[in-house]
């Protein structure tokens, strides 16, 4: 007998990809009990969005411009099942990912799937289609180490969700919280296993590197060194050092903003047209 299972997902923007999560769960082969989406803005009309499918739960968490930590927070607070499966509002689920990733959940492990990386924008979101628009990588289950968490997609039970607090409201806005929240995972005893299947992942504007949210990044590096006694591993560190917006010595005296950028500065790493698969997959969001 299959086990019900929630999904959860937080947005702000980004309706058009929303729209098509939604209706790529919707022809899933096995449905959730429910869906949470966890709105990072106030209530509007499109917070109304509802399905025929399943029950749709909206929440919301719109104190702070980007409050990640406590959106997701909530999101698991307000399921009803003991099996969670988190997605980020990008994603597109192949029609049997939802029970695959069920199926190979249970106390202990966090599950989670490889992502690829759609190479245009999509309305179309048939499987025929988007195979013909990039080669999806499909492996074998695998047990990896958390350095590979991502918060993409991941699959977790309410008792360890629980067991490890959650994501830390210590960290604000976009950045480092997810490496946190792998690494007392990791701390607590589960491990993470790839299932080997995966998720479409699709295009929205994004600056790469992330300079725009520099600040946050740096703040939320130092909650981390002082929780954890060192930085996290993250490429991010290595292209800001390189853009000359943090310190070389970070490691050693501690990380500081050493440039802001202007607004004109800031717009040379906009990145507003999807580029081929290979740069795409350059860009992983930490948040």
């Amino acid at each position: 007998m299959k086990t019900p299972f929630s999904v959860v997902t937080i947005v702000k923007g980004r309706k058009e990809q929303l729209s098509n999560l939604i209706k790529s769960i919707e022809r899933a082969s096995y449905l959730p009990q429910e869906m949470v989406i966890v709105w990072m803005a106030p209530p509007s009309d499109d917070s109304l969005i509802c399905s025929d499918f399943f029950p749709i739960i909206h929440r919301f968490a719109a104190s702070e411009p980007l409050p990640i930590p406590k959106a997701r927070n909530r999101g698991f607070e307000s399921c009803k099942t003991d099996k969670f499966i988190y997605l980020d509002v990008d994603c597109i689920c192949p029609e049997t990912l939802l029970e695959e990733m069920t199926g190979m959940l249970s106390t202990g492990k966090v599950v989670t799937a490889n992502v690829t990386h759609l190479s245009e924008q999509v309305s179309d979101i048939e499987e025929v289609y988007l195979q013909q628009q990039v080669t999806p990588k499909i492996t074998a289950p695998e047990r990896v180490p958390f350095v590979s968490f991502d918060t993409t997609i991941f699959g977790i039970t309410r008792r360890d969700f629980e067991r490890v607090g959650g994501f830390d409201l210590d960290y604000n806005g976009f950045g480092i919280g997810d490496m946190d929240f792998a690494t007392r995972c990791s701390q607590a005893g589960l491990y993470l296993l790839n299932t080997g299947r995966h998720v479409y992942k699709q295009f929205h504007v994004h600056y790469n590197p992330p300079v725009n949210h520099l600040c946050d990044i740096v703040a939320n590096a130092e909650v981390f060194r002082q929780k954890w006694g060192a930085y996290p591993s993250s490429e991010i560190f290595t292209q800001f050092v390189k853009l000359g917006l943090i310190n070389e010595d970070f490691e050693k005296v501690g990380m500081r903003v050493i440039k802001l950028l202007s607004d004109e500065e800031l717009s040379t790493y906009l990145v507003k047209e999807p580029k081929s698969p290979e740069h795409a997959n350059t860009y992983r969001q930490s948040a």
